[in-house]
C-alpha cells in the first residue's frame, strides 16, 4: 500500500529535516547508503508514470517512521512537498499519515508557520490505479472550519445560532444594577424566554438555568 500527501509551507528544507528527527521519521543509516537507495527505488516503483520524471529530478529525502513501521519519501516538486509513504498494513499506513499531518501542522501553529495542504490524501494499492482512500486533510483550523461549512452546514449554523441563544440568556440573566427582581415586567420577560429556550430542546438549557439561579442569587 501507499499513500501521498502534497503540501506547501514557508519553512525551509532544514526545518522539515529537524521535524522528521524530532518526531521519529529520520532512519537510523545515512541518506546516501544502500538502505536509502533501496526505499527510494521502492517508492519510485510506487509512483504514478506521469510523475516518475519529476520523482527522478527532485531533490527528496528517506523516511523511516519506527511507530507505524512505515517507509518513504520527502521530495520538492514543482514547489510543492511530497510525502509518499509506503506500507503493508492499510491501517498502519493511515496511522502513519494523520500522525504526520498532525506534527507538522502542531509545529507549523506553533512557530507560526505557514502550511496547506493542497490535493486530498490518497491510499492506493501499489501498482493500481485505484483509490483506495481519499480523504480531505483537516490540519489546520481554517481546514476545519471550511469543511464544516461545506459539508455540516445545518450541524455548523445550529452550533452557531445556539451559542448566540447562549450568550443572550447568559447577558439576560445577569445581575445588572438596572434589573428589578420585584419588578413584574422583567420577572415574565426573563421567564418566558427561558420557557421558550428549555422547549426548543437546547442542550445548553441546563447550563443557562444555572446561570440565571447565580444570577438571582446574586442580585
Amino acid at each position: 500500500m501507499r499513500a501521498r500527501l502534497k503540501f506547501t509551507t514557508d519553512s525551509v528544507k532544514d526545518t522539515l529535516v529537524g521535524i522528521l528527527k524530532d518526531h521519529h521519521w529520520w532512519p537510523h543509516f545515512e541518506q546516501d547508503l544502500a538502505e536509502a537507495r533501496t526505499i527510494i527505488a521502492e517508492v519510485r516503483d510506487s509512483v504514478e508514470e506521469g510523475d516518475t520524471g519529476l520523482f527522478d529530478g527532485s531533490d527528496k529525502v528517506v523516511l523511516s517512521h519506527t511507530h507505524s513501521e512505515s517507509r518513504g519519501t520527502l521530495s520538492f516538486e514543482h514547489s510543492v512537498w511530497v510525502v509518499r509513504i509506503l506500507n503493508p498494513s492499510i491501517h498502519l499506513l493511515q496511522l502513519a499519515c494523520e500522525v504526520f499531518v498532525a506534527q507538522v501542522v502542531d509545529h507549523a501553529t506553533r512557530n507560526r508557520k505557514e502550511i496547506a495542504f493542497v490535493a486530498p490524501i490518497q491510499i492506493v494499492e501499489r501498482r493500481r490505479k485505484e483509490t483506495i482512500i481519499e480523504g480531505t486533510t483537516l490540519g489546520t483550523r481554517q481546514d476545519r472550519k471550511t469543511y464544516a461549512r461545506s459539508h455540516r452546514k445545518i450541524e455548523f449554523w445550529i452550533g452557531v445560532c445556539g451559542t448566540g441563544a447562549l450568550m443572550f440568556l447568559i447577558l439576560l440573566t445577569f445581575p445588572w444594577q438596572w434589573r428589578d427582581l420585584h419588578n413584574a415586567q422583567q420577572t415574565w420577560l426573563f421567564f418566558s424566554v427561558r420557557e421558550v429556550y428549555r422547549v426548543s430542546g437546547s442542550d445548553n438549557f441546563d447550563l443557562v438555568c444555572a446561570v440565571s439561579l447565580i444570577s438571582s442569587k446574586l442580585a
